[in-house]
């Protein structure tokens, strides 16, 4: 699994589906990370207290 990091605003996306309505548009590059180790999303989200994106969990229709 790849997964984008929003440090801004302690959200984990799912890279493949993350979109618009993920709404990390206004995050800046240096608050951005990727990454594919489970175990860093585990502790960021156990430890640090981030959060899965509710939009990016499977992929989004647009309409």
């Amino acid at each position: 699994m790849h997964y984008f990091v929003d440090h801004k605003k302690k959200k984990i996306h799912q890279r493949q589906f993350a979109g618009d309505r993920c709404g990390f548009v206004e995050t800046p590059v240096e608050k951005r990370e990727f990454t594919n180790q489970a175990d860093y999303i585990e502790q960021l989200e156990s430890k640090d207290l981030y959060e899965f994106c509710p939009h990016c969990q499977q992929a989004q229709i647009i309409s």
